[in-house]
């Protein structure tokens, strides 16, 4: 069994467990790799490992991000900071307001420090989305050491749940108002340059703190990523009118195709993009049930998102 394009499972080994105890171990072998996989970082980590249930040794190294076939779209991980509720006995978090937080005064000598309270109106909560979801193991797929049904259904499982949730959180960019459209200035090399400097114009305004020279995202769809990429080299040689440079750090490029190849995002990373994890995608003990002469089991997980500031975006025209 390949999930992410690694192998987490060495079918081989199955003899050696009794034939009683073999679905448990399945489900404990892909729990255990669903771990390993929601404890990553977004990119650029090689992972790789023996476990002591039916996990090969002679796992291959895999790139996350390398395989466009068994890897899903997580690049809104870049764009989003998390908020780790897994432990939080609430169903909600609070993004707050930018009145929010700490403000320092100047303090006359034996003058008591004035206390900053965090705001109790100011603010959003953002609730727990619950996402369940399984499929049921056969007898007879054992018996018959038809494996490739169970490799087959549960990597279509793990896609399945982080194609849903990417597309809940690039929901969120799409879904924002017009008040955040960049218009076309010349080239994109320019419209890219304006759409950073408004950033950082309009987050001062609203009272942000900021970086003198923070590093930006840009969303786009598949279709833009060349004309983009090609906005991104261009440099200053002997500046003049016919050589344009972005002048803003550039962290990343996110390409998707749960955005419109219309127009793309330039987006100032974390702060108010948020996404709450309440339970990464778990697989629950299998449910024997005998109308069906197998057992179900069941894949849950809960998270939700956020972007509590349109500041930090802007969508730019293409012409």
């Amino acid at each position: 069994m390949k999930i992410f394009g690694k192998k987490f499972i060495d079918w081989k080994r199955i003899q050696d467990v009794p034939p009683a105890e073999r679905k448990a171990k399945i489900i404990g072998a892909v729990a255990h790799a669903l771990k390993q996989i929601n404890d990553l970082p977004h990119s650029n980590v090689k992972y790789a490992g023996a476990d002591d249930s039916l996990t090969g040794s002679d796992n291959p190294i895999a790139l996350r991000m390398s395989d466009t076939i068994k890897t899903p779209d997580r690049g809104y991980e870049a764009l989003f900071r998390e908020v780790d509720m897994r432990q939080a006995t609430s169903k909600s978090f609070d993004v707050l307001d930018v009145s929010g937080g700490v403000t320092f005064y100047q303090q006359k000598p034996g003058e008591r420090a004035k206390l900053s309270t965090l705001p109790t109106a100011a603010k959003t909560a953002v609730s727990m989305l619950r996402f369940t979801g399984g499929f049921a193991i056969l007898d007879d797929w054992l018996r018959f050491n038809e494996y490739y049904k169970i490799d087959e259904l549960t990597s279509d499982t793990v896609m399945r749940w982080y194609n849903q949730k990417a597309t809940l959180m690039y929901g969120l960019i799409t879904a924002l108002g017009s008040g955040i459209n960049q218009a076309f200035d010349t080239d994109d090399v320019t419209t890219i340059n304006k759409a950073c400097a408004n950033i950082m114009v309009n987050l001062e305004a609203a009272g942000y703190p900021l970086d003198e020279n923070p590093s930006f995202y840009i969303v786009a769809h598949p279709l833009l990523r060349m004309r983009l990429m090609k906005a991104l080299a261009s440099v200053f040689i002997n500046p003049n009118t016919n050589n344009n440079e972005i002048v803003w750090p550039i962290a990343g490029m996110v390409s998707t195709t749960k955005i419109a190849s219309t127009s793309y995002y330039v987006c100032l990373p974390g702060r108010k993009n948020q996404k709450g994890e309440w339970e990464d995608l778990t697989a629950r003990p299998a449910q024997r049930d005998e109308l069906v002469l197998g057992a179900d089991h069941v894949w849950t997980g809960a998270y939700n998102g956020v972007i509590g500031e349109s500041k930090q975006w802007r969508r730019c025209a293409l012409s």
